[in-house]
């Protein structure tokens, strides 16, 4: 080993653990969810999911402006998710389910843009971007079946969930 081939401290890689977007790391949000999942939504399902399929990453964020956080569910594994995309829920803060999204696939970009005092929500589906909008207590549950939307890609400003090449959130298990 020559002078030239010594490694400075700043060069050696650091194992740090993964950062996660902070809407998806509250622990106390995770155990509500993991009891609702549990014990109420997937308490007929339980007996037959393995557990890989017992999966999910959470996003909290404010879609309506009342200062309450809606959560979005994001299921992973096979018993929740297929060729098309996977099962994603919409709650509201006392997890009531706003809207259960099917065939859907991440990420979901959160428009700063509202209708019907709701947040537009983004997704892609088959390439082609969707645009869900909130009408009579829900968004569309099923992007696979809506028009592609009058643009190409999501604005500059919209916040950005379940990336998980730039925004990952924390997965936990029920």
């Amino acid at each position: 080993m020559t002078a030239s081939d010594t490694i400075t401290k700043e060069e050696i890689p650091v194992n740090r653990a993964p950062e996660f977007v902070p809407q998806s790391t509250d622990q106390q949000t995770a155990n509500n969810l993991k009891n609702f999942l549990a014990l109420d939504y997937l308490k007929d399902d339980l007996s037959f999911l393995e557990p890989k399929d017992r999966k999910f990453q959470f996003y909290k964020t404010d879609l309506n402006n009342d200062g309450n956080e809606e959560i979005f569910v994001r299921f992973m594994g096979s018993y929740f998710c297929g060729s098309g995309g996977c099962t994603f829920l919409l709650l509201d803060k006392y997890a009531e389910v706003i809207t259960k999204f099917t065939v859907t696939r991440a990420p979901i970009f959160i428009e700063s843009t509202k209708v019907n005092g709701w947040s537009v929500l983004l997704i892609k589906d088959a390439g082609v971007l969707k645009e869900l909008t909130f009408k009579n207590g829900s968004y569309p549950s099923n992007p696979s079946v809506l028009p592609k939307a009058p643009y190409d890609a999501p604005s500059g400003h919209a916040q950005v969930m379940f990336d998980d090449s730039f925004y990952q959130s924390k997965t936990f298990e029920f």
